[in-house]
């Protein structure tokens, strides 16, 4: 068992390799996005369900209109069945002082560990198992010593539960794009120009390409999603604050991502906060940033998604941003997908 951020997490992978037949597995239901949680409705009408919802059902930062980070649907025992049980990703929630049907049918799932005789008002236990009931599944388990303990716990690691999570849905959408059609053209066109291994999906076109910058978007009817990298040399550290990122990467949008009309172009919207939060990269310090964008002198707008890192071997800092324009819809699918597609950089070895 390993321990982070100061939280139980035990990994269980696929509950043990040839546990499950993987053959007779179904696929995976549900839309991305949604988060099934097995609880009583003491659970979910307590402070422990209040903790959830305001970690997991929280507005997601950095977009135009409010939405959650994750559409959050709660079941108790009695409704969890053969349908219900093929959702992408669950969480099963209860606490060691809990004795309903629903609490007793989760720790017998879970089954008789002694991490819990380890648990404190303090911390949890979490635990992870891939494909219990579907291919492609996540299943979570949150065990508290008591309810009011355990909202203090999940209040506490709120950022770190809700990334955890995040991350999981990013890396399952990355894992579609690597395995799905790709462009080989694009590809190659970002190594050659700015230094970086990245999955493009076929459905995006090249934008512009010149040494150091490249910009490739996918173009529907009604939408338009975005990826652009540029990347220059690393002189200071003062370049890798979220202030001279964003100084530098307007620089650079300015003059290579023009706007629909006459002297108009891509830059930040600064009447909104953007959100940062320190990051890695190839064991390099890393930061990502989430935002709004808007076009100068128009009336276009929407989120993005910015990730910086400096590459060691060549002594560049590179920067990656995905921006959607999608007018009055949901946007936190799409920029879900622009994220997976820059998580998928990597460096030439």
């Amino acid at each position: 068992m390993r321990y982070i951020g100061g939280f139980f997490l035990l990994l269980l992978g696929a509950c043990g390799p040839g546990e499950f037949d993987q053959k007779a597995l179904p696929e995976a239901v549900g839309q991305p996005g949604e988060l099934v949680v097995i609880c009583d409705n003491a659970v979910w009408e307590g402070p422990a369900g209040d903790a959830l919802r305001k970690t997991y059902g929280s507005e997601q930062l950095g977009l135009p209109q409010p939405e959650p980070w994750f559409r959050l649907i709660r079941f108790d025992e009695g409704k969890f069945n053969n349908i219900t049980r093929k959702y992408r990703t669950i969480l099963l929630v209860t606490t060691l002082d809990n004795d309903s049907k629903t609490s007793r049918y989760i720790q017998k799932l879970l089954g008789e560990r002694q991490e819990d005789q380890q648990l404190t008002d303090s911390n949890f236990l979490f635990v992870e198992s891939a494909d219990r009931w579907a291919k492609g599944q996540q299943v979570l388990y949150l065990i508290g010593k008591s309810e009011q303990s355990l909202a203090r716990a999940v209040q506490r690691k709120q950022t770190e539960l809700l990334g955890y999570l995040n991350q999981k849905e990013v890396d399952r959408v990355a894992a579609t794009i690597v395995k799905k059609g790709r462009s080989k053209t694009l590809e190659k066109l970002f190594l050659d120009s700015v230094g970086v291994k990245m999955a493009v999906p076929q459905s995006y076109k090249l934008r512009t390409a010149k040494r150091d910058f490249v910009w490739v978007s996918r173009e529907d009817a009604d939408k338009s999603l975005n990826v652009f990298v540029s990347r220059r040399p690393y002189t200071t550290e003062a370049q890798f604050t979220a202030a001279n990122l964003l100084f530098y990467k307007d620089g650079v949008t300015r003059r290579e991502i023009p706007g629909p009309s006459a002297g108009s172009w891509y830059t930040t919207e600064y009447l909104v906060d953007v959100d940062t939060l320190a990051a890695s990269f190839a064991d390099n310090y890393a930061l990502k940033m989430r935002g709004l964008w808007k076009v100068e002198n128009d009336f276009m707008g929407g989120p993005f998604f910015h990730f910086s890192f400096f590459d060691s071997k060549t002594g560049m800092l590179v920067s990656a941003e995905g921006f959607v324009y999608y007018p009055k819809e949901k946007k936190r699918e799409l920029l879900r997908e622009l994220e997976a597609i820059i998580q998928t950089i990597s460096l030439p070895q």
